[in-house]
């Protein structure tokens, strides 16, 4: 454990600042989980996020923020990764979106996935119309499984389903993978030696 925390310090040190990133791009100053920052796949906090659940080979991030929407609450920790969405039309914390190495699937029926590399669930906890809906989707993938907990608090119920769906996406970690190497010239893993895939 003390290994694998050196070689994260390490890491953020050289995210941080010892490494120049090609083209005046700085990879560590997005500092919420982005699928994307200045053209590379990733961010510096998608290196603390892939190391906190290291089976995960899809990590949860944000594609696309539509008008309205934020993040918030992001927490991460070892074996757990949590961030929330807030909307000025149906709630704070409408979405916490929960990354963990396994999931306990509800009442959950299988759908089609929009995303590769992963099977969506969906399950409808509760609707009390035109005032709350309280639902969750599953992504399930090698390594880990992403729930989305969603309480709108509104009589919409479509549109924000719609709208979070498309905000949220993954970054595969061979990608994360390929922007540390790019970013650090090779000299950090994202994955300590006996966890490298």
């Amino acid at each position: 454990m003390r290994r694998r925390l050196l070689l994260l310090a390490t890491a953020l040190l050289v995210l941080a600042g010892c490494g120049v990133a090609p083209s005046g791009s700085s990879f560590t100053e997005a500092r919420e989980p982005s699928c994307r920052y200045q053209g590379r796949e990733g961010t510096a906090l998608m290196v603390l996020v892939a190391q906190a659940v290291p089976t995960a080979s899809q990590l949860p991030c944000v594609e696309l923020l539509p008008a309205g929407w934020s993040v918030s609450d992001v927490f991460v920790r070892n074996g757990r990764v949590r961030f929330a969405l807030n909307s000025d039309r149906v709630g704070q914390g409408a979405v916490q979106v929960v990354l963990q190495q396994f999931c306990t699937l509800g009442k959950a029926t299988r759908v089609p996935s929009d995303h590769p590399g992963t099977r969506r669930y969906q399950e409808v906890i509760s609707i009390e119309p035109g005032k709350r809906y309280l639902g969750a989707l599953y992504y399930l993938f090698p390594g880990g499984c992403v729930t989305y907990r969603l309480d709108f608090r509104s009589d919409e119920q479509a549109r924000p389903l719609g709208e979070v769906t498309l905000a949220l996406g993954f970054v595969t970690r061979d990608a994360l993978r390929e922007t540390i190497s790019e970013f650090t010239d090779g000299k950090v893993p994202l994955d300590p030696p006996s966890e490298a895939q």
